[in-house]
């Protein structure tokens, strides 16, 4: 019995992945020469290093590199006649150096320039001299030096003893209110509102740098300012139990009453 050959033709691997897809499209023709045009290179590459480094061998013989041994060469001389060479003198030796000079002494010489013991004196002195007493005496004046006055200290914002008006801050809000005169401008104007008037309490306790910390108006700023400069001694504040000028503020209130 015969057998028929299968002639139908087995797919290859790149026809089964690219089945029911499009093969004109480029990544079909890659894929089916990739093999040759790898063995292609492979091939090429292999060449040229084959190439080079048969031309970098034949430089080599042919050259003077270092592959090549090098052959030591001996002369031999014949009839050898040591009357040939001649032997130069020794140089001579060289002249003596010259003698340092020796130190010399410094020559002394005779100053010629000007000498006097002369000292101009003045006319008045000459005249005291001349006309004058022996006992009479040169009085200079001399001004006295201006009286240096010492800079404040810097006063302090908080200390460990703040200072107190006499009878707490009621009775420094009730003198303030006895002695406050609302100006009439103010008045006629409808101007109120409350004035913060900061000062120092000096270590001596008396009111000084009296400025207004924040106004309202200056008609008003000015009598706030005025009433405060009358305020008596205070008990001053106190750093490790020192007196020293501390800052101290209070509000001032011009009120409008119908």
């Amino acid at each position: 019995m015969v057998m028929k050959r299968n002639e139908n033709k087995v797919p290859k691997f790149d026809e089964i992945i690219f089945e029911n897809r499009n093969m004109e499209y480029g990544a079909y023709d890659l894929r089916k020469r990739s093999k040759s045009v790898t063995s292609f290179s492979i091939l090429i590459a292999v060449t040229i290093c084959v190439a080079l480094v048969t031309i970098s061998f034949k430089t080599t013989e042919r050259g003077t590199g270092s592959s090549v041994a090098a052959t030591n060469v001996v002369a031999v001389l014949d009839n050898y006649d040591p009357n040939l060479i001649k032997v130069e003198p020794p140089a001579a030796p060289p002249a003596e150096l010259e003698k340092m000079i020796q130190n010399v002494a410094p020559e002394v010489v005779t100053d010629t320039s000007l000498v006097t013991s002369f000292i101009p004196i003045s006319e008045e002195l000459t005249r005291l001299i001349t006309d004058g007493d022996v006992n009479d005496t040169i009085m200079s004046v001399i001004d006295e030096p201006e009286e240096i006055t010492p800079a404040e200290p810097e006063p302090y914002i908080r200390v460990e003893e703040m200072p107190e008006f006499p009878g707490g801050d009621k009775a420094l809000l009730e003198f303030i209110g006895k002695n406050l005169n609302y100006p009439q401008e103010a008045r006629d104007n409808n101007i109120a509102g409350r004035v913060y008037i900061q000062f120092v309490v000096q270590p001596d306790g008396s009111v000084g740098r009296v400025n207004v910390l924040k106004g309202v108006d200056p008609i008003i700023d000015n009598e706030a300012v005025r009433v405060v400069g009358l305020l008596p001694k205070m008990k001053p504040g106190k750093q490790n139990g020192v007196p020293v000028p501390v800052w101290y503020s209070v509000p001032v209130t011009f009120q409008l009453i119908y």
